[in-house]
């Protein structure tokens, strides 16, 4: 758990900019990456005693099975430390929404971070 200190200064190194991560939980380049593979575990955890919700419907998510790719930002500085971390859910992620719609939601669930924020188009290859 984090507290209210450790959010304020991931807000503010994040206002400046933010580095996002979308991809499957058991994406094995997560094993690069050890901060978000352990966000992303810490996370997915957490749900068994905090129910989520997924950033493109708003339907629970209570395990990990109902989790189908995690949303993940971290401050862009040379050693972040902080992982902000949400989830889309299976049933959407497996539809393969087109790509304005999950940068729709993106953009919103990061807005929390980086008041008008805005992202920089995502590639097209998932």
């Amino acid at each position: 758990m984090s507290t209210r200190h450790e959010r304020r200064r991931f807000r503010a190194e994040a206002a400046k900019s933010l580095l996002t991560f979308l991809c499957e939980p058991t994406d094995p380049a997560l094993n690069d990456e050890p901060l978000l593979k352990a966000a992303a575990n810490h996370w997915l955890d957490a749900l068994s005693v905090r129910v989520r919700h997924c950033i493109c419907c708003s339907s629970w998510l209570v395990n990990r099975r109902d989790v189908g790719a995690v949303l993940m930002g971290t401050p862009a500085v040379i050693k972040a430390n902080a992982v902000g971390t949400c989830g889309i859910c299976r049933e959407c992620w497996e539809a393969d929404l087109p790509l304005d719609a999950l940068e729709r939601a993106a953009t919103a669930a990061l807005q929390l971070a980086v008041p008008n924020g805005r992202l920089e188009p995502m590639d097209a290859r998932r």
